[in-house]
């Protein structure tokens, strides 16, 4: 019998984990799998998987942990970053130490990244035929140069992250509550960047623009931006230079800038 290809071999091997991992579950096997999978393979910590939403906007729709969680808002809120670069440029990104060159490249970015535990960054295309629809990112905790194998297997594991985006089969209510929670703010993000550009009568991309800079400038997290857009309490005014006016500030969480929410 004829052998199979070596990236064969190893595209039916990481199969494998990712099914074994679903049935140690006894759910069907779905995006996040693929990235737990690649934590493991890949030496990260946590992993995010992005896909393009509203033409050339992204958004994470799998989130292994909370530092996949903090990470993946800021580097949308601070506008750079790996995944960033690897939807852009269609190619995958390997920052594979942050300390070194990283600040150059996205000075808001890694700064941010190496003060939570994150030293290198690697991002992978999701291709769906000739275009690219997402990215699966791993967050590092040491920095190295990846090998052959692992990008290979980062590339493998980013077409299975896209094959399971595809056949995606939603769980029970209450399955996930730290993926319910983090899809609960990304979809508050939305509402609230619809209603602000209804309020600016502007597109999306300028209305989501002035959220994030208003969470970056005022050190928030985007989904109490949201929040507060949706509670009508903050109102944007049409004159971008102008600053938002808003009611008596909530108490919440240090955002992606640092500061309180």
């Amino acid at each position: 019998m004829e052998s199979r290809p070596p990236d064969e071999e190893r595209r039916a091997r990481l199969w494998s984990r990712i099914r074994r991992l679903a049935s140690d579950e006894g759910v069907p096997v779905g995006v996040r799998h693929v990235g737990l999978t690649a934590a493991a393979v890949l030496g990260a910590r946590e992993t995010v998987v992005y896909q393009l939403v509203d033409g050339n906007r992204c958004e994470p729709v799998s989130v292994t942990g909370p530092l996949g969680d903090w990470s993946s808002e800021a580097e949308i809120t601070f506008g750079e970053g790996p995944a960033l670069d690897c939807l852009r440029d269609e190619h995958p990104v390997l920052a594979d130490d942050l300390a070194r060159g990283g600040a150059a490249r996205w000075p808001v970015l890694a700064p941010y990244a190496l003060a939570r535990g994150i030293a290198g960054i690697f991002a992978f295309p999701l291709v769906m035929g000739a275009i690219v629809v997402g990215c699966l990112e791993v967050l590092r905790p040491e920095p190295g140069t990846p090998s052959r194998d692992e990008v290979v297997d980062g590339l493998l594991l980013a077409d299975a992250a896209m094959l399971s985006l595809l056949r995606a089969e939603p769980l029970p209510a209450g399955a996930d509550p730290f993926a319910e929670a983090v899809q609960a703010r990304w979809a508050a993000v939305h509402r609230a960047t619809g209603a602000l550009s209804a309020q600016l009568r502007s597109d999306r991309a300028t209305a989501f623009v002035r959220l994030r800079a208003h969470a970056y400038r005022t050190g928030r997290r985007l989904a109490d931006v949201a929040a507060d857009v949706l509670a009508h309490r903050l109102s944007f005014h049409a004159d971008p230079t102008a600053e938002p006016d808003a009611g008596p500030e909530p108490d919440g969480e240090a955002g992606p800038g640092g500061g309180r929410g």
